[in-house]
């Protein structure tokens, strides 16, 4: 079992780093209708409606460069002058390392927050939706310098039923009601350019609204194990019951959805009662898109589909999971199976080209409302955006706000808090994370930080 669980293990390292290779890094290109040329594009004209901008996009490639665009390192398209599009990002508690974020250029590090877990005590949704909007702002500024994508795969809003699970900190715990509101303020952070306020819902029927980044709600659903008795979390079987899965594992999907207008939801590697997340189209096709309505795409987690055919044995080959995943409404998928596997699908009349542009219609129709096809970040709305929008002194007050708000005192025996400064003049911290700025204390999901900011604030 170890010895199927690491070549599991190694697979998606390796597809992981093709995905990065061969993505063709899209903070390293060049951008999207600039080019004379180009400019004439129906896709590139702002002036025409998103979904007629989408369109004339996708018929203008070839089936091979559409299946080219279905990974997260998506390919170059040099026909009509689109460079190569890097979609996996992270940003839990600040931009993080990961495929489309390089600390290689002027900016070397960004706010980090603490993790979801202490954020989620503080019981405070605005400092929630501060945070996100943070976030983001670092993140097109990064862009704006070539150093990030848009589309970030945060938040964790799996629901812990057990602590000793390992991805616990990542998470706002174990309450659905609270996940959800967390999901709602933060992701509305990430996705828009003003506080949110519940009461003002004025722009809310307009489906296409503009994108300051791309937040994802993850991973959908019942999943909250990693490596149990030698069950691992690549292929287990969550067996749930329908009122269960009601009542506690999707409200906080769902909330992130209707409410925070998440333009993402990423599937998880586990079964739902004998079904993979990714190729079941009642969770995905059924409830997120016809109940709760999403705008936006849906991605695997990676790589859902080489574990769907190779370990949970669901799927007898690539092009059989392929399938699977994309009737059942499946969009994206983190990994390359897709790109490599994607014309045998077809050529096997397993899946259709329409099946393929409705994949592409909902990506494309996110990378437009971001504004990746609008010319030069720099003459958009943030492009004023730069290195010294990124760890100000602004944002790190934020960080060290939110962590004071995070504290949970469990008990205060004998009144020992607040320490009396006029008995206590020295203060050891001891312990293997007493001096750790870089590896626990800073969490995963973590990207490069202001080293000037632990100093100052920490010791």
């Amino acid at each position: 079992m170890r010895v199927h669980v690491l070549v599991t293990a190694v697979l998606l390292l390796i597809q992981h780093l093709l995905a990065q290779k061969m993505s063709g890094d899209s903070s390293a290109s060049s951008y999207a209708c600039t080019s004379s040329e180009s400019k004439s594009y129906a896709f590139c004209d702002k002036a025409v409606s998103i979904d007629e901008r989408v369109a004339d996009l996708i018929s203008r490639l070839s089936l091979q460069e559409k299946i080219a665009q279905l990974g997260n390192g998506a390919d170059e398209i040099s026909s009509i002058d689109i460079p190569a599009y890097q979609w996996w990002g992270e940003a839990l508690h600040g931009v993080a390392s990961s495929p489309s974020v390089r600390w290689d250029g002027p900016v070397k590090g960004a706010t980090s927050f603490p993790m979801p877990i202490s954020l989620a005590a503080s019981f405070n949704k605005s400092l929630w939706n501060k945070i996100g909007q943070v976030i983001s702002t670092e993140g097109r500024a990064m862009h704006n310098l070539k150093q990030s994508g848009l589309t970030f795969w945060s938040p964790v809003i799996n629901l812990v039923r057990d602590p000793r699970w390992g991805r616990v900190q990542e998470t706002p715990g174990e309450d659905p009601y609270l996940i959800g509101q967390y999901s709602v303020y933060f992701v509305r952070g990430m996705q828009e350019a003003k506080d949110y306020d519940p009461s003002n819902e004025d722009d809310d029927e307009n489906e296409n609204f503009a994108l300051k980044t791309s937040a994802c709600c993850k991973h959908y659903t019942a999943y909250d194990l990693d490596n149990w008795h030698g069950i691992e979390r690549y292929y287990f079987n969550a067996e749930v019951t329908k009122q269960d899965l009601a009542d506690t594992y999707n409200p906080p999907f769902q909330r992130c959805v209707e409410e925070g207008r998440a333009s993402c939801l990423m599937c998880s590697y586990n079964r739902v009662n004998g079904v993979p997340t990714c190729g079941d189209p009642d969770l995905l096709k059924g409830i997120v898109r016809k109940t709760w309505g999403l705008r936006g795409y849906i991605v695997t987690d990676c790589d859902s589909l080489l574990v769907m055919y190779d370990k949970s044995r669901y799927s007898n080959s690539p092009a059989e999971a392929i399938a699977t995943a994309m009737l059942a409404g499946l969009d994206l998928n983190c990994g390359s199976t897709i790109k490599n596997h994607g014309a045998t699908a077809v050529n096997q009349s397993l899946i259709s080209e329409d099946d393929i542009d409705r994949a592409l219609s909902n990506t494309f129709t996110v990378l437009m409302r971001l504004g990746i096809f609008d010319g030069s970040p720099l003459d958009q709305p943030y492009g004023r955006l730069g290195e010294d929008d990124i760890c100000s002194e602004e944002h790190q007050d934020l960080a060290t706000e939110a962590a004071v708000q995070g504290i949970v005192l469990l008990k205060n025996e004998e009144d020992s808090l607040p320490l009396s400064s006029s008995h206590i003049k020295t203060l050891a911290i001891i312990g293997p994370n007493a001096d750790d700025t870089k590896n626990t204390m800073l969490g995963n999901y973590a990207g490069e930080f202001s080293r000037n900011h632990i100093n100052q604030r920490l010791y």
